[in-house]
């Protein structure tokens, strides 16, 4: 069975972006904060402007709360509209549609070695199989319930991320609401 781990947003400190225009929590950075190669992190957005540029980086993105956000001048993002992937290095300009936003973030750093990153709605589909996972999670705002394997089950606490490494494993997820809930594998 593997080892999970656990990160909630109230428990992780501010740290500014790498553009100096605001925020992040960075939930995860593995398999090193120095040497990621998967970062899940969670923004407030208080004002317009660029994202940061991660050249290398495939990124997933979608807005937890407030009014949504436009990004490349054209992509509007509100609560419940599904994960935005794009190349990291493009660092779109993001205007805010009225009021601050709570963001969530995956990135994935690309190279020939790197496996694929799968990021999909919890929600619209509760159970994920995972074969030689590098690594897998689950972050769910409302929290829940994760039953792994048929048998053990883990506590998902609100606004937070559970994830283990090298695991093959079946996962289902029961939610305590009906918020935003994702998945997170990489073969």
């Amino acid at each position: 069975m593997p080892e999970w781990q656990h990160a909630a947003f109230d428990d992780i400190e501010p740290t500014p972006w790498k553009n100096g225009g605001g925020e992040t929590r960075q939930l995860v950075a593995w398999p090193s904060p120095d040497e990621w190669r998967v970062r899940v992190s969670i923004a407030d957005v208080t004002q317009d402007g660029p994202f940061s540029a991660f050249d290398g980086i495939r990124r997933w993105f979608t807005v937890l709360s407030g009014d949504g956000v436009r990004l490349f001048d054209d992509v509007d993002i509100r609560v419940g509209d599904k994960l935005f992937e794009f190349d990291g290095g493009l660092a779109p300009p993001c205007v805010l549609l009225g009021s601050a936003v709570r963001d969530f973030n995956v990135m994935f750093r690309e190279d020939d070695k790197a496996g694929r990153m799968q990021v999909t709605n919890a929600q619209a589909t509760n159970s994920l199989y995972a074969i030689g996972a590098r690594f897998v999670g689950l972050y769910s705002v409302d929290g829940g319930s994760m039953v792994v394997n048929g048998m053990e089950s883990i506590k998902v606490a609100p606004m937070s991320l559970v994830w283990a490494e090298d695991a093959s494993v079946e996962l289902t997820f029961v939610a305590n609401g009906h918020s935003a809930a994702y998945w997170l594998h990489l073969e």
